[in-house]
């Protein structure tokens, strides 16, 4: 479900050059390099080798660090997180913008501060991303975990893509899961492998722990991860990624809401144009609604920047 954080970088190794128009051989361009992670010490990370937390709490459940298998598996996912200067920057950067409507409703629902880190595992928090098995948003819903929580998914809008809506049938599904499961380890693990395959799993070796499970290979860095990434963004400071962004960066959206009906083709250009809005802003707004150049009929419902 999640998205990759990690890109495949495609470095080639031109040997020459044939005829006046430049073209590539055949033979040159199966040479080509693919590495699959820039090297320690290039742009963009750091050169690095900081001993992870000795110990490890996550959702108020301690990770079993006294067993060599779960300190190693932990440790490469620490390693890997904290060496990720770039990207760490922009989990720092994004949460500015959705952590604290998380936060506040994680307190009213009585849940672990924690599950904020969930969705950074899952989105990197970028609300338009798309996974090749259909999950979407923030929270990485699919379309029928989605409508079983409430969530508009059809061909004019998809409320996946909106962090609020999304942000309450996410916590609705994890309290689901934490009560099925008895544990937030294995309520996490069944967010991102589905329910089914960690019931399976819990018959097959007879216990309901999730350190021991055999499990798809996503699934069984999954909660690692997250704690990884709840280690690298609370205690920034000690790897040397203090957060300096400027408050006024990345900032929540402000924005009021309006139903519209067109009689006519509206494109979002012309839209933006008669509200007197920046057409990127009203687009980055309403991620909800189908792509396309124009809209036509509705009422559809537009989120509009708070200042118009």
């Amino acid at each position: 479900m999640r998205a990759r954080y990690f890109t495949i970088v495609l470095i080639p190794v031109i040997l020459a050059f044939l005829g006046s128009n430049g073209c590539v051989s055949r033979l040159e361009r199966e040479k080509s390099v693919f590495v699959a992670a820039p090297f320690l010490g290039e742009p963009g990370f750091l050169k690095v080798d900081f001993e992870p937390p000795a110990v490890m709490a996550l959702c108020g459940e301690s990770l079993p660090l006294e067993l060599p298998a779960v300190k190693e598996r932990f440790e490469a996912e620490f390693l890997l997180a904290v060496n990720h200067q770039a990207q760490v920057r922009l989990w720092q950067r994004r949460a500015k913008r959705f952590f604290p409507a998380m936060e506040a409703a994680l307190k009213v629902a009585g849940l672990p501060d924690d599950l904020k880190y969930l969705a950074v595992a899952e989105s990197d928090l970028r609300p338009r991303v798309f996974s090749p098995a259909g999950a979407a948003g923030i929270w990485q819903f699919i379309p029928t975990t989605a409508r079983r929580y409430g969530l508009k998914v059809n061909k004019l809008e998809d409320q996946r893509l909106l962090a609020e809506p999304s942000l309450v049938a996410s916590l609705k599904y994890l309290t689901f899961l934490r009560d099925k499961f008895g544990g937030w380890a294995l309520a996490m693990a069944a967010y991102n492998a589905g329910e089914a395959r960690i019931v399976k799993a819990i018959a097959k070796l007879g216990q309901a722990d999730y350190y021991q499970l055999r499990l798809p290979r996503e699934t069984e860095r999954y909660v690692y991860r997250i704690a990884a990434i709840k280690a690298v963004l609370e205690q920034s400071s000690l790897w040397g990624l203090a957060d300096q962004t400027p408050l006024d960066l990345y900032k929540p959206w402000v924005f009021t809401e309006t139903k519209e009906t067109f009689d006519q083709p509206m494109t979002w250009a012309n839209l933006a144009q008669k509200l007197g809005v920046d057409y990127k802003d009203l687009r980055s707004l309403n991620p909800h609604l189908a792509e396309r150049d124009s809209l036509v009929g509705g009422p559809f419902l537009f989120r509009v920047p708070k200042k118009t």
